[in-house]
């Protein structure tokens, strides 16, 4: 029987792909590069379609909301909009996203908008563990916190120059400026861009930094070393040996967190388990490492149980995992 594997696709974009289907898809990604350009391009044709939706959701939504404010006061007014805003984190409609970025990047902007003119502070943005949070810059740079994230700049941002402290994962639209290039460091490297879009996930306690390119160029530097990313690549930078490595991405997939859901084509399965110690706040132990060094083709649902991720995983790899006293452990079957 012939599997139809464009239908399969569809599912695994929307992050409800069976445990049979996604160990399907996983044999074709890895027979050929053929299968993965096609693959590519169902994705990139979902985006598409996705993108529509959410731009007339949104639409929709804002009308709703500006009529509410010309027929029936404030009150409603404010009733109207907190409904949009809940549906906005309905993690399963992935059309729902683009009216949640513009609720929180009305947020974000008042975080700086509102303090006094002449007595800013420095602007920071921080997210709890399970928060996201899109914050506006004062240069019109777009970023969105994922759970766990720190950003701080200075309170003359923009002024000199453009530079940012960060940790933690967040996706960012960076505004360009040819005089001052948007800077941020992270530990004891930075990033550097004119203007771009990218994900980059540094949080303290993994072994690796990754920043996976959208659109543009930026310059990774760690003292002496750089190395300069171009779209749809992705720069892992291992911490304990302080060496970058480079290989292409479906970067698009980078930022799928923000839809509520986890999409790897080519992920290690230590990387893997650091994010989700993140997400379903559990700790994870891999037996060995060549357990931990294993590729990974998956997409998670955040609304998955932890149990529902572990079977996944389990029918994907010749692995089992086991829970004692409270820590999952990962061996070879």
């Amino acid at each position: 029987m012939d599997i139809d594997f464009y239908k399969i696709s569809q599912t695994y974009f929307q992050g409800t792909i069976t445990d049979e289907d996604e160990k399907l898809l996983s044999r074709f990604l890895q027979e050929n590069e053929q299968n993965r350009a096609q693959f590519q391009q169902w994705e990139a044709e979902w985006r598409d379609a996705s993108r529509k939706q959410a731009s007339d959701k949104t639409s929709d939504a804002w009308k709703q909301m500006m009529e509410a404010q010309k027929t029936k006061g404030k009150k409603e007014t404010s009733e109207v909009a907190l409904t949009v805003e809940k549906d906005t984190f309905s993690k399963k409609r992935y059309w729902y996203y683009a009216a949640a970025a513009v609720a929180l990047l009305l947020i974000g902007s008042a975080l700086w908008l509102f303090l006094p003119k002449g007595t800013q502070e420095p602007f920071f943005a921080q997210t709890a563990p399970h928060e996201q949070q899109t914050v506006t810059l004062p240069d019109g740079t777009q970023v969105t916190l994922n759970g766990g994230s720190k950003l701080t700049c200075a309170k003359d941002f923009g002024k000199r120059d453009r530079n940012i402290t960060f940790e933690g994962e967040g996706v960012f639209d960076v505004q360009k400026d040819a005089k001052k290039p948007f800077v941020i460091q992270v530990g004891d490297y930075n990033v550097t861009v004119l203007g771009t879009q990218f994900n980059l996930s540094a949080y303290q306690q993994d072994e690796a930094y990754t920043l996976a390119l959208m659109e543009g160029s930026v310059k990774i530097k760690y003292k002496q070393d750089s190395v300069m990313v171009k779209p749809d690549e992705q720069v892992r930078f291992d911490r304990e040996s302080a060496t970058f490595a480079k290989e292409p991405v479906q970067a698009a997939d980078a930022d799928a967190w923000t839809e509520g859901r986890l999409a790897f084509e080519n992920i290690p399965l230590r990387d893997l388990t650091r994010k989700l110690e993140r997400i379903y706040d559990v700790r994870i132990s891999i037996a060995d490492d060549q357990i931990a060094n294993e590729q990974v083709y998956i997409s998670i649902s955040t609304e998955e149980s932890f149990g529902d991720v572990c079977a996944a995983l389990e029918a994907l790899l010749p692995i089992f995992i086991q829970e004692q006293n409270g820590i999952y452990t990962i061996a070879n079957q």
